[in-house]
């Protein structure tokens, strides 16, 4: 603990996010994985975001210059019949020379307030279960909720025996259709009904989708396939390139994102999904592929596994709720993963 600091908090002005990038790729580049933000990144990430509103950023400034950002924003969430409007809370960094000031829980202080005033129904975060924040959201009356897996897959594994003899065969009844601006409607219909299925997922209006999908094509470069039996959709999923830097090196990543069918349990569509990402994966270079799953989802987890994806890592979901609410059931179930908050 050190001397106390003089700083007070204030909320997002234009031109902060020069700092914010900075301050964020210092408070967590010392972490074994780490994706380094850009400008341009967070400007999509945020600023370009349906409904983003500025009073929700926090920050620390002493003597004119940021010292810690928490940014708050908006989600619903359906648990069951429930559905809970949420604030998300993310970008929590601070230098490592600052650490241990209060700097950060003053600035979730801040962020429990505005989200009160908004009448919202509670805060969620995603953390590193065994990193130095989690006791931090603790204190701050912060439950773990529900753990999501990370899953890898280096693109010089063997395939299973026999699995590309099946992705061959399930290719012949199948083709494949990219999401374009003209096709985003159907699509956001039957990936709705598909998520719709899971906890934790609220549909997606047609804005958000085409700001996550179809707006990044230069700071978060992505592809996203429709898997089409006859003239009906039946699946889908998303693939994105992102630089991760890991143990030391710079690396072009695979992300998988959002792999669904409409049929919970067609395992096999589900591999021609991921068969499809990976390919257009392995040929931009990629040495290596990402998925991130929840835990209790079998019919997330078995496909992954089936074609040589390992679980290497998880992160908790945490929630604090301003009203007596039991997670208990729901956290038995498949959840929806939040790729926006999870990676960005």
């Amino acid at each position: 603990m050190g001397p106390s600091l003089n700083y007070h908090i204030r909320n997002y002005r234009p031109g902060d996010e020069n700092r914010i990038v900075e301050l964020f790729n210092v408070g967590f580049g010392a972490n074994d994985v780490f994706t380094p933000r850009t400008v341009e990144f967070w400007i999509w990430r945020y600023l370009k975001k349906p409904g983003f509103d500025p009073q929700g950023v926090f920050l620390a400034e002493k003597d004119g210059r940021i010292i810690s950002s928490v940014i708050e924003t908006l989600r619903k969430e359906k648990f069951g019949e429930k559905i809970l409007n949420l604030g998300v809370i993310d970008d929590v960094a601070t230098p490592p020379e600052l650490r241990g000031r209060g700097l950060a829980s003053n600035l979730l202080e801040e962020s429990i307030k505005y989200a009160e005033q908004k009448n919202l129904d509670g805060l969620t975060l995603f953390a590193d279960p065994e990193g130095p924040g989690y006791k931090i959201y603790q204190r701050h009356g912060f439950i773990d909720t529900k753990r999501f897996h990370l899953y890898l897959k280096t693109f010089n594994q063997e395939e299973p025996q026999g699995y590309k003899t099946q992705r061959e065969s399930d290719k012949a009844n199948i083709r494949f259709e990219q999401l374009t601006s003209r096709n985003l409607k159907n699509f956001a219909e039957k990936f709705n009904e598909a998520y719709d299925q899971f906890e934790a997922f609220h549909p997606l209006r047609i804005d958000e989708i085409r700001w996550r999908l179809l707006y990044p094509k230069t700071v978060f470069p992505s592809q996203t396939w429709m898997v089409k039996k006859g003239q009906e959709i039946v699946g889908g999923g998303t693939l994105r390139i992102r630089k991760i830097k890991a143990w030391g090196s710079e690396i072009d990543s695979a992300i998988i994102e959002n792999v669904f069918t409409l049929s919970r349990n067609d395992m096999s569509t589900a591999k021609v999904i991921l068969s499809k990402l990976l390919e257009e994966g392995r040929n931009k270079g990629c040495p290596m592929a990402i998925c991130i799953i929840s835990s209790n989802c079998d019919c997330e987890s078995k496909p992954l596994e089936s074609i040589g994806f390992v679980k290497i890592a998880e992160d908790s979901q945490m929630i604090k709720c301003f009203s007596e609410f039991d997670f208990s059931e729901s956290a038995k179930r498949c959840w929806y993963t939040p790729y926006d908050h999870m990676i960005g």
